[in-house]
């Protein structure tokens, strides 16, 4: 029988919610950089690829290393370029090969969390709320990014680290090539409020001009301007600009929109304090059950095997996983699996730091399947109609309604 309760507080989708940490990926000269990739020739010498190259009026789309030492600059047209460089090699733009590593990268990504959000073919936000701790943790994440960018595509990219979308923006802008910058909510006029107006996302040219009239130069000036004031002087957008300057931005990175066969759904998570205790786990492989049964659901699956992943306080890693001998996408087969893996593999010799759940081998919910004799089938039939009543009641009503919660799962 189930009943319907939150979960604990200090493990709910609210309390974490309330660290958002959001990071933006940015390629560092992508064009450019992927022209190397299959041009490697092109290196160490002065290469960019631009518009059209039979042109003279074409522009620099993008530039290496060794051109931009020589002060060549993307947007520039080209016989300027060819005037600063007279050796300047040009490519033509190929971008069926830009996006075949845009969709590599963002596959990438999306081994660690569903909300990656594109914002062109080189750049990308990636919400980790939920799954970082803390700011710590995402400078450490964005080091692995990085180092499986550089390794793994052979390209370099920037990153940055904030409590919102507008600022991790700024973040992988501030510094370059290869860096990560981290913008806490507790520094950020420190680091912000000095840049230049034209830094701030969507602060157009003839925004930063009209600015500059009333003597508004950097974001700082923006920020402590009356807002209604800003709001008369430039409309909407100024609104939403004094907005971005003062932090204020809550807008959500979007779920991944391209399509791929799915293999695998999982979740993990890194609470506020280190798990002391089988209660704590317990806490925590309930709500990440429940988390991977909707996503199941929602993608129409069900999954023939269940993999726990377990990190402790000194980072030392090890995953378990069982064979379902039916497939399931119901929450209480999927948490009393994983319970069950965690309680007989881990000897408590150190905390908890992270744990996480992940179901493959999956199949479509609609494929027949074979029933055991010793299956409780009503029991069954009346866990998944449940199921499927709490995610039209989520649906129609907002993600989060309700949550269900097994009496029996509150073992002691």
């Amino acid at each position: 029988m189930f009943f319907i309760i939150a979960l604990p507080s200090d493990f709910c989708d609210n309390h974490l919610m309330d660290r958002r940490i959001i990071l933006h990926v940015d390629q560092n000269c992508f064009f450019a950089s992927v022209g190397m990739i299959y041009h490697p020739e092109y290196r160490n010498v002065p290469m960019a690829v631009a518009g059209d190259t039979n042109a003279r009026h074409g522009i620099i789309l993008a530039k290496n290393q060794p051109a931009s030492e020589y002060g060549i600059k993307t947007a520039e047209v080209i016989w300027q370029a060819k005037a600063k460089c007279p050796d300047l090699v040009l490519l033509p733009p190929e971008y069926d090969k830009y996006e075949l590593y845009s969709q590599k990268l963002k596959y990438m990504y999306t081994e660690y969390t569903d909300r990656v959000e594109p914002f062109g073919l080189d750049e990308c936000w990636l919400d980790m709320t939920g799954i970082l701790r803390d700011m710590d943790d995402a400078e450490e994440f964005a080091g692995e990014i990085r180092r499986r960018v550089r390794e793994e595509f052979k390209l370099t990219c920037s990153v940055g680290v904030s409590f919102n979308k507008c600022f991790a923006k700024l973040g992988s802008d501030y510094k370059k090539p290869d860096a990560t910058t981290v913008i806490p909510e507790d520094r950020y006029k420190d680091i912000v409020w000095p840049l230049p107006v034209s830094d701030l996302l969507f602060a157009g040219k003839s925004t930063v001009r009209n600015l500059s009239k009333i003597n508004v130069n950097t974001i700082g000036d923006l920020a402590l301007l009356d807002k209604d004031y800003t709001a008369e002087f430039l409309g909407k957008s100024g609104i939403l600009l004094w907005e971005y300057a003062n932090g204020i931005d809550d807008s959500p990175v979007a779920e991944i929109s391209h399509k791929r066969d799915i293999k695998s759904i999982g979740n993990s998570t890194t609470p506020p304090q280190d798990m002391k205790s089988v209660t704590d786990v317990r806490s925590v492989l309930l709500h990440l059950a429940d988390k991977v049964a909707q996503r199941l659901r929602r993608h129409k699956l069900k999954c023939t095997v269940i993999q726990i992943h377990v990190r402790d306080s000194e980072l030392h890693i090890y995953e378990h996983q069982k064979v379902l001998f039916e497939p399931a996408d119901v929450m209480k087969k999927i948490y009393d699996t994983a319970c069950e893996l965690f309680e007989e593999s881990y000897d408590w010799k150190r905390s908890v730091r992270s744990v996480g759940i992940r179901c493959s081998g999956v199949v479509s919910s609609d494929e027949g399947e074979q029933i055991s004799f010793f299956t409780d089938l009503d029991r069954r039939q009346k866990d998944e109609r449940l199921s499927r009543a709490l995610d039209d009641i989520n649906r129609r009503f907002g993600k989060g309604t309700v949550k269900s919660l097994g009496e029996n799962y509150r073992k002691s």
